[in-house]
């Protein structure tokens, strides 16, 4: 493999990927650090604030960041013709635009935060979903059924919404405009991949997410197997060359979430500049043998057809986020992590912790399981036990 142009990128957070680094350090990858995040390699190239803004000021620059909160300063220094494309997806709102002619009779209408409660349920919609035109970690979506759920959802998110921004910059997070779509059931998923320089489509992976209820919109699982692959790369891949072609893209990851229905594909989101947060993408890697990251900084595409005509390869590789409990106090609790690593037994691959004062969970967890079934027993762990009093 030979390096493809690459101009920076932005490492933020509070865990990181380990394929990510090991690309990085691989390729020799500059990059710009926002902190808090952990200590990186030494050998790790860092740029300082003037080179990482003047790296991207190029109308060809090609960027990936690891995490949301970098998105601030890449648009303060993006070029128009890049800001256009990576608004596009960022706006909720927009983006329905831009799928709308693929999907021509599903409702969705803009809303102010003043106007919101206003809404009125249309009859012909039996249930919506409401959302930030601008958000992030599932943070102020809410599913409501019918008129009469309406206010007090609207409440709820706001609520969310306004203590969330607390520690949220504003380009991760905006209240001003708000999205309410049609809610159409089915299985979610999440797909990271990347337009290459021929404008071609590249996917590097593809989740399923689950949920306990209909109620739940955490970010608890996602897991990918052979299976989850095989059955949607297809319709996948035909949604994401529309939009590709659509707005010129070249050089550009994504990670797109969709719902699956009856062989029917509905976008969610596209989430721009970047793969799945907090070490989801190295999932891919376990299950398949490659590092997705190798794949962007080169500008390759995995051989999907072999790999999922690989007979033995029957796993199911899950990410599973240790959430914070409503009752969690720092100054009151700490976090088992012994204990929760132990909880998985020889299942578990790798645990990254996290700070609990910069993000919503304690750590994620790599496991391996031999079926679905194992891996949807842990939409119901109790985080709460893995809770110590600090007296």
């Amino acid at each position: 493999m030979k390096l493809a142009e690459l101009n920076c990128c932005f490492i933020s957070g509070a865990v990181i990927s380990p394929s990510l680094l090991r690309g990085i350090e691989h390729w020799n990858i500059p990059v710009y650090l926002q902190p808090p995040t952990p200590p990186l390699p030494e050998t790790i190239n860092i740029l300082k604030d003037v080179e990482a803004a003047s790296s991207i000021q190029d109308k060809n620059a090609v960027v990936i960041m690891n995490w949301e909160a970098s998105l601030a300063f890449i648009l303060d220094n993006l070029p128009q013709q890049n800001l256009v494309r990576v608004n596009a997806f960022k706006n909720k709102a927009l983006f329905r635009q831009l799928v709308k002619e693929l999907y021509p009779h599903l409702f969705y209408k803009e809303f102010t935060r003043d106007n919101l409660r206003d809404f009125q349920v249309p009859e012909e919609v039996e249930t919506v979903v409401v959302k930030p035109s601008l958000g992030t970690a599932s943070i102020g979506i809410r599913t409501v059924n019918g008129q009469q759920e309406w206010v007090k959802a609207v409440d709820s998110v706001f609520h969310d919404i306004d203590k969330a921004k607390e520690h949220l910059n504003p380009a991760m997070l905006n209240d001003s405009s708000f999205l309410v779509e049609e809610f159409v059931d089915g299985d979610e998923f999440a797909c990271d991949g990347f337009w290459d320089a021929n404008g071609k489509t590249v996917i590097t992976g593809i989740y399923q997410h689950p949920f306990a209820s209909s109620l739940d919109v955490s970010d608890t699982v996602y897991y990918t197997s052979v299976k989850v692959v095989a059955e949607t790369i297809n319709p996948t891949m035909q949604v994401l060359e529309h939009i590709g072609a659509k707005l010129g893209m070249r050089r550009f990851p994504f990670h797109f979430e969709f719902r699956f229905s009856n062989g029917n594909l509905f976008p969610i989101e596209l989430n721009p500049l970047r793969f799945g947060q907090v070490a989801l993408p190295d999932i891919t890697e376990y299950a398949f043998g490659f590092n997705p990251y190798d794949l962007f900084f080169t500008d390759k595409a995995p051989n999907w057809d072999s790999l999922l005509n690989d007979a033995g390869n029957s796993k199911v590789y899950a990410f599973v986020l240790a959430s914070i409990p409503a009752k969690y106090e720092a100054g009151k609790y700490s976090f088992d992590e012994e204990c929760f690593c132990n909880s998985f037994g020889d299942r578990l691959l790798n645990y990254l912790p996290s700070n609990p004062e910069v993000t919503p969970f304690f750590g994620v967890a790599h496991v391996v399981v031999d079926n679905v079934e194992e891996v949807l027993e842990y939409l119901n762990v109790d985080f709460e036990s893995f809770l110590r009093s600090r007296e």
